[in-house]
């Protein structure tokens, strides 16, 4: 897969849209140990609702939706 992450001033990175849900599917099994598209079925039946945050990932991987979300 390509790096489409270009530099636009002032050292700010902008993700190509090509590259955002990439992020997701990188960090759902990393942080989760499941798939992108398994941790975004989850979410949206509310299996982690009632969740603890004591796991990082919990907490850090559901910013990352909208990234997955077509643009």
């Amino acid at each position: 897969m390509a790096n489409d992450v270009t530099e636009s001033g002032e050292g700010i990175h902008e993700v190509a849209n090509t590259e955002t849900a990439a992020i997701l599917d990188n960090a759902a099994p990393l942080y989760l140990g499941m798939s992108g598209e398994e941790f975004l079925r989850a979410w949206a039946e509310g299996k982690f609702r009632n969740c603890a945050c004591a796991d990082p990932g919990v907490a850090w991987v559901p910013m990352l939706i909208p990234l997955a979300e077509p643009r």
